[in-house]
This record gives C-alpha cells, structure tokens and sequence, in this order.
C-alpha cells in the first residue's frame, strides 16, 4: 500500500510522544493523590486523541473515495475550544476562538477535521508548556484573496517557520525533535493532524492571521448550501 512507509513513521511518532503522558500517570498514581484523578482522565484523553487520530488517518487514507460533506468551521472550532479549556488551564493558557465575519459551510469530513484541530490544539499548547509567562493559542478561520476558508490553530508566541515544518515532515518519525519550534515535543499530533487534513485536500502548512503564526489548512466552500454559519 502506499501509505504504509507513512503510517509507520507516523506509528514511531506516536510511539514515542505517548511515552510522556503515561509516565505522567504512572507518577500521578504512584503518589495516590485523590486530587490528581481529574488530572489523570484529561490526560488520558489527550493521549488517546492521539491514538485515534492517527487511526482515523490510517482508514481514511485507505478508503477509495473521500466522504466529504460541507461542516460548519465555527461549530467545529467552538466544539475544539471546549475541548482545549482544561487543558490550555493546566498549562498556562488561554484560549480563544476568532472568526473573521460569517461563512457557507466548507466541504470536509466532520471527525477528522475536529481530531486534526484538537491535535493541534494539544500540541500549540503543550509547546510553550515550559515558559513561565501565560500565552494564548488561537482556533481561529478567514477568507484567503482566492475565495478559500483557511482555519488553523495559531499562538502569539514565535511561530514555527515554513522551513522548519518543512524539514519537520522530512524527518518525523527518525528525529526526536523533528520541529524545535515545538519546544520539547516531537510533534506526532501535529503530523497526525496534517494527515487528516491530507485526506480532505487540505493539507497543513504554516500560516498566519492577523498577527498570529500557527498551522492551518485550506477549503473550499460548500456549494450544496447558501446559508452561512
């Protein structure tokens, strides 16, 4: 198959980033701290973002034709923020969700655009984990000059540069820190989430809006519906 040299590297990836997270629950379990239990299940469920994004990539990859249908950016960027909120708290962060005006909706697959901005989203935010001033990630969506509806996930913090993803996609899977742009992190949820977009014709790319840097995707609207959302 033609994916399989992808998804192995993207497997290593994972391997490695979800070694974090169950060391922090082995430590957290250790101490028997009934006030880690909160703790404990939002880091579970990152890590299993994780995993099931990279399996949804896997079996969207494989699939012959792509199930796209037009979503709703807004719905699905205020659904991720939620989703985000312990997280970025426990983590020095602030989130916000800014749309630039209203939109039709774009044409995607619901789930792995959601999982992809999540991923994004944990990996944004863990990141700048280690600096001690607050910082803010962004879900944010505009129009591009063609007519396109770009959304991403962005931070007001020295963004990571097109060349270095770039060179991050060469090298993910082998390196441990493909993008030093994502501090300590190897960036497995970042090329899980460019994997997902991949399949709906979006793929991800460094980006900006207003003056914020992160990583995003482009789509097309849907021409099925002509109200906005």
């Amino acid at each position: 198959m033609a994916n399989t040299g992808a998804d192995e590297r993207l497997l290593r990836a994972l391997a490695e980033q979800i070694k974090l997270p169950l060391v922090q629950i082995a430590s957290m379990a250790e101490l028997g701290n009934p006030n880690s239990l909160e703790s404990i299940a939002h880091i579970t469920e990152a890590a299993l973002s994780l995993v099931d994004g990279f399996l949804l990539s896997s079996q969207r990859a494989e699939q012959e034709t792509l199930e796209l249908e037009p979503v709703s950016l807004s719905s699905v960027l205020m659904e991720t923020s939620h989703q985000l909120d312990f997280w970025a708290k426990q983590n020095n962060c602030d989130i916000e969700v800014r749309l630039a005006g209203k939109y039709v909706p774009v044409m995607a697959h619901q789930k792995s655009l959601r999982s992809a901005l999540l991923l994004l989203g944990y990996s944004l935010i863990e990141a700048r984990a280690v600096e001690r001033r607050r910082h803010r990630v962004v879900l944010a969506a505009h129009r591009n000059p063609h007519g396109g509806l770009v959304a991403g996930v962005f931070d007001n913090q020295p963004g990571i540069s097109a060349d270095a993803f770039r060179r991050g996609r060469a090298l993910y899977g082998s390196a441990r820190q493909p993008i030093p742009g994502l501090g300590g992190a190897n960036g497995a949820g970042v090329f899980i989430a460019d994997a997902l977009l991949r399949t709906m014709a979006a793929p991800l790319r460094v980006a900006r809006h207003n003056n914020l840097t992160g990583l995003a995707g482009t789509f097309h609207p849907s021409s099925q519906l002509q109200f906005v959302s």
